[in-house]
């Protein structure tokens, strides 16, 4: 949300020199990406969306990326995984907001033509959540959250500014191994680390960032109205045993700084419990990181590319 995919090119740089093609795609909407028509938008800021609508909207948007990532792989002749799980293959990220198209590509994958689905399988390694809010797994918000995004009382046209801001905040949390919500510090920011907003500068902030109602204006509604499928994507991607058949290699993992915003390790934990519930089969990676908030691939690139590389 607001951030461009330049947010990404210091990671990019370095990722060719492990041996790693970092490729930062825009959503939707965003800068260099396709706009959403005026039926699109329509449907995302319309309450009263059929949910037979918002379902077809979801897997659009996972073809999407399926589609880019087979051509990509056709265009460069990309090596499928090894059979020791070393070389190879693509892993998807997806970060904060991003996370629900990173899920839902996987859990649409299986209404994508048969083609393509055997050229992905043997390639799709990973999926990586970075630092999802329970929002973004269709869950409601913990009744302790607060975000600017929906403060009342900052006027409508600041509150896109205000949250992109204050999400790069640094956060001073209670004990972590205790799992409890009311140990995060949910709205006042650490004194000891400046908002890594505050380091970008007017310039990079420009290439950063867009405040297009049409692009970060439509994420604010999609994740209020899109509840459902949020939660199918999610639950699909990570516990539909239907996505080990197409994707038999794929590993899931979850990324969470210790010192990021509450909702990051709200989140995680969220995935935590439910794998009690709906996993067994499964295996996930968790990764609390100690001394990061949710913009570590631009403050701390190569801690970002490290804690990626051992996930994928």
């Amino acid at each position: 949300m607001v951030f461009t995919n330049a947010i990404f090119e210091k990671v990019i740089d370095l990722a060719v020199s492990s041996g790693v093609r970092f490729v930062a795609i825009n959503r939707r909407a965003f800068p260099g990406s396709t706009p959403y028509t005026a039926l699109e938008l329509d449907l995302v800021y319309r309450q009263n969306s059929s949910e037979t609508e918002k379902d077809a909207f979801m897997e659009e948007r996972g073809h999407e990326i399926l589609k880019f990532i087979d051509s990509f792989i056709q265009e460069h002749e990309l090596p499928p995984l090894s059979t020791d799980g070393v070389h190879g293959g693509v892993s998807i990220l997806g970060w904060s907001i991003g996370a629900s198209h990173a899920a839902a590509a996987v859990a649409s994958s299986c209404t994508l033509s048969g083609d393509i689905r055997a050229r992905l399988g043997p390639h799709l390694r990973s999926l990586i959540f970075y630092e999802a809010a329970p929002m973004i797994l269709g869950l409601p918000p913990p009744s302790q959250s607060w975000l600017p995004l929906t403060d009342e009382s900052i006027p409508p046209a600041s509150r896109l500014r205000a949250f992109s801001q204050w999400a790069t905040s640094y956060f001073d949390h209670g004990d972590l191994s205790t799992r409890d919500l009311e140990k995060l510090s949910w709205v006042v920011a650490s004194p000891d680390a400046v908002p890594t907003f505050f380091t970008f500068g007017s310039e990079t902030l420009k290439r950063l960032t867009t405040f297009d109602d049409t692009a970060a204006g439509v994420d604010v509604p999609y994740t209020y109205y899109f509840t459902n499928q949020l939660s199918w994507c999610y639950h699909k991607a990570f516990f539909g045993k239907e996505i080990a058949t197409i994707f038999p290699h794929m590993r899931r993992s979850c990324i969470c700084g210790e010192k990021t915003g509450a909702l990051g390790i709200a989140g995680l934990w969220a995935i935590q419990d439910d794998e009690t519930t709906f996993g067994g089969w499964t295996n996930i990676t968790y990764k609390l990181v100690p001394g990061i908030n949710h913009f570590v691939h631009w403050a701390d690139p190569e801690k970002a590319l490290q804690v990626l590389m051992e996930l994928m």
